[in-house]
């Protein structure tokens, strides 16, 4: 009921949000300015917004290396796009990192090895995106009176690098497992315990880490790429630096659970920020609004992956003639 209720206040707020912006924003403008987009450009977008995932799922792959898990690459990608979608068509992201865990774990002996190259892969994505976020912003303190959206930043920055700092402490999990002792949940020190030796495999390959944050910030500048290019798809020609101010910050605003999957706080945030560099509310609505259904677009693949699976699952029932499946008595 807790997870029901709080599903329910997102969407109620993302509601919210997305009402008190049409009522400050002609749809009708809006319409007309999605109509007179580039295609061209909404598909260069596109691509570059498959780029970055396929990168994304590269990056998850060294992490699946490194704890011993043997998936090829295309395979790998696959299940990142399944991954996408759940988080895209579900009311939280964590329904793409369960899906992830759950087809990872099918070339492993174990869950928990699975578990943690998707909670590592998760935490390095967010303290690269609060990295660059971080550096991008800091010449717009001053211009645009950002200090306390900076402070708010940094406070984010120095809680993503503390979550990746304690995952590769063996201390950590054993905190964690006295805090539960004293709940009553003791029972669960063999399964943590576990669940901290499959660390081990990331806290002896410093190389390694550095060489997936590396990819992690390749991946959120792609992203930034996006917004450019569908920016330039509507006719929008301000300057690149603007988009490397206000994306990364846009982008950790919206990682924030407050809302249902970004919706309402993306749009309405892109509107202030764009706001302050002279972009008019209705474009700086579409931008986000369309760069938001571009990545959802992508993220179809994932459907796609699933649509074959469920074919493949279909086929051996069925009469190598193509007939239909025998009936026992």
């Amino acid at each position: 009921m807790k997870k029901i209720l709080l599903v329910v206040v997102k969407l109620a707020l993302s509601v919210a949000f997305m009402v008190f912006l049409f009522r400050r924003i002609p749809m009708h403008e809006v319409a007309e300015t999605l109509r007179h987009a580039s295609g061209r450009g909404l598909a260069l977008a596109a691509a570059l917004m498959l780029a970055s995932n396929l990168l994304g799922a590269f990056q998850w792959s060294r992490l699946l290396g490194a704890a011993n898990i043997r998936i090829p690459l295309w395979k790998v990608c696959a299940y990142y796009h399944v991954g996408l979608f759940f988080n895209n068509f579900l009311p939280a992201n964590i329904g793409g990192d369960f899906a992830r865990v759950v087809d990872a774990s099918r070339h492993s002996e174990t869950r928990a090895a699975a578990f943690s190259t998707v909670v590592m892969d998760r935490a390095i994505g967010t303290l690269a995106l609060a990295g660059l976020a971080l550096v991008t912003t800091l010449p717009a303190i001053d211009r645009f009176h950002l200090s306390m959206a900076y402070l708010a930043l940094v406070v984010f920055f120095v809680a993503s690098a503390t979550l990746v700092w304690a995952l590769l402490q063996p201390q950590f999990l054993a905190l964690i497992e006295r805090l539960l002792a004293r709940i009553g949940l003791g029972g669960l020190k063999p399964r943590l315990d576990h669940l901290a030796r499959q660390f081990t495999a990331f806290r002896t390959r410093r190389g390694l880490m550095l060489e997936v944050l590396a990819i992690a910030v390749v991946v959120q500048v792609a992203r930034i790429g996006v917004h450019v290019l569908v920016a330039r798809a509507f006719g929008l020609h301000i300057a690149l630096t603007y988009f490397f101010l206000f994306v990364p910050l846009l982008a950790v605003i919206v990682s924030l659970p407050i809302s249902l999957n970004g919706i309402g706080v993306r749009e309405g945030a892109g509107v202030v920020l764009f706001g302050l560099a002279g972009v008019g509310r209705t474009l700086a609505f579409s931008l986000q609004l369309t760069t938001y259904l571009v990545a959802v677009a992508v993220s179809l693949l994932g459907a796609l992956v699933l649509l074959a699976r469920a074919v493949q699952r279909r086929a051996p029932s069925r009469d190598p003639y193509g007939g239909p499946p025998d009936v026992q008595p």
